[in-house]
């Protein structure tokens, strides 16, 4: 039997195994009786930014997308071309990113949109977002009990989740790639190596910054699907070069300088870990102070291998343990990828929807151990307090914003950057700290054994 195969039974197996060691907790108990609040809440607050929704219609980032592929369309450089006449007389604010900075991949798959009126093609896309959101969300819950109340809970958590309406106010892409890593991570595990490798390199040609799952892959020594990365990833060269075009591809690069900026990176919405450790010198020492401008920049750079060193460690740590352990390195992959993106935006955040459901899962077999469930808890518990912070401000507005004390505005406008950090922390906790599911007898109840405590990989 090849080994895929093996991989294929072994993870077939998994749940049949598990499934007796499930017992209700007190949190999944919560969730069941609380399933009818969380669902009209998410339902008021869907349509509380949904209703904002045809404000945005010609602001970016969905105007910088259309106005970006249309120039493309045209046979213009949108790299190196100012846009804003263009989009001036499509009636599309696109303020001063004035050229293109998204791959040539995605700009190149978006032209079809522009087929279709501003309008038209923006409504388009939110629907499609909201079917990749739908099918993310199947995906993610479908090993979850078939439980109604407990699934609508989680789907209601899911719509309070502040990064999912922040995916619509800008009509942005990281719900598409949540749903491509997705399938990335059910693929891996149920051995279609395949179909992983090749979604992954759609998912990084459409955004660049998943190809850093590419190192879960080397690390694991999974041939198969970095052969049919490598290959789906040439292939979609090769044809973006084919309808791009030398030039027009090779521009791509001199934007990134400008993604990396100060500007942007000085922002405390971007939660990249070289963003979070360039603002603390920042803060300490003011900008552009050309003393500290070179030791920010060896320490963001030590800073993300040390991130990188960590994520193969666990990595390579897990190995010890048994084979559905994946998902948890996957979803601990996942969220490196998020830190050591050149830039992170809110809108990233999607993205820990699947380190969450992993985490979940794992709590609901008895497998994940209470640190990690803390420390994931918390996370979601930051972000459920800044939903409530984001809501006063509309109510009270930006005047009284602006009257709170330093440190208060400061904590609020760094907190995403700790909710990210704190999955990373739960999630590297689940990889490489694990409990002994309990054995069951006829009776129900789980003998008391001395050696049922966490087992310690590496």
């Amino acid at each position: 039997m090849s080994r895929p195969k093996k991989r294929a039974v072994a993870n077939r197996d998994t749940p049949k195994a598990s499934a007796a060691s499930v017992r209700p907790s007190r949190w999944f108990a919560f969730l069941r009786r609380a399933s009818i609040s969380l669902s009209a809440g998410a339902l008021a607050y869907a349509f509380s930014f949904l209703r904002e929704l045809p404000a945005r219609a010609n602001q970016w980032d969905f105007s910088h997308y259309y106005v970006s592929a249309l120039a493309m369309r045209q046979g213009i450089d949108p790299y190196i071309t100012d846009l804003t006449p263009l989009a001036t007389s499509l009636g599309l604010e696109i303020n001063e990113i004035n050229h293109a900075t998204y791959p040539p991949t995605f700009v190149l798959c978006f032209e079809p949109l522009t087929f279709l009126s501003p309008l038209h093609a923006y409504w388009l896309w939110i629907g499609m977002n909201i079917l990749f959101l739908a099918a993310a969300l199947y995906l993610l819950f479908d090993r979850f009990p078939k439980d109604t109340d407990l699934r609508l809970a989680l789907i209601g958590l899911a719509i309070l989740y502040v990064p999912v309406s922040d995916n619509f106010y800008y009509a942005q892409t990281q719900i598409l790639i949540l749903l491509l890593l997705t399938l990335f991570m059910r693929w891996m595990e149920s051995g279609h190596d395949a179909l992983a490798g090749s979604v992954l390199a759609v998912a990084g040609l459409l955004k660049l910054f998943p190809l850093i799952l590419v190192g879960y892959l080397l690390v694991r020594r999974q041939r198969r699907a970095l052969f049919f990365a490598g290959m789906t990833l040439l292939i979609g060269s090769v044809l973006t070069l084919g309808f791009v075009g030398l030039d027009r591809s090779l521009h791509f690069l001199g934007v990134l300088p400008f993604l990396t900026s100060p500007y942007w990176l000085g922002r405390p919405v971007n939660v990249a870990l070289g963003a979070i450790i360039s603002r603390l010198f920042w803060y300490s020492v003011g900008y552009f102070d050309p003393g500290v401008e070179f030791i920010r920049s060896a320490a963001a750079l030590l800073a993300q291998l040390a991130l990188l060193a960590l994520t193969v460690r666990a990595t390579l740590a897990s190995s010890k343990l048994p084979s559905d352990r994946d998902e948890p390195v996957i979803a601990l992959w996942v969220v490196t990828a998020i830190l050591l993106s050149p830039t992170a935006w809110l809108h990233y955040l999607v993205l820990l929807f699947i380190p969450y459901a992993v985490l979940l899962r794992q709590r609901l077999h008895e497998q994940a151990s209470a640190r990690a469930t803390l420390l994931g808890l918390t996370s979601y518990l930051v972000a459920a307090l800044l939903l409530i912070v984001y809501t006063a401000v509309n109510i009270l507005g930006e005047p009284s914003v602006r009257a709170w004390p330093a440190l208060a505005k400061w904590t609020v406008e760094n907190a995403w950057s700790g909710c990210v950090l704190l999955v990373y922390a739960a999630t590297y906790s689940l990889v490489v700290a694990t409990t002994i599911p309990p054995v069951r007898t006829a009776a129900g109840r789980a003998p008391r054994r001395p050696d049922a405590r966490p087992v310690l990989a590496g």
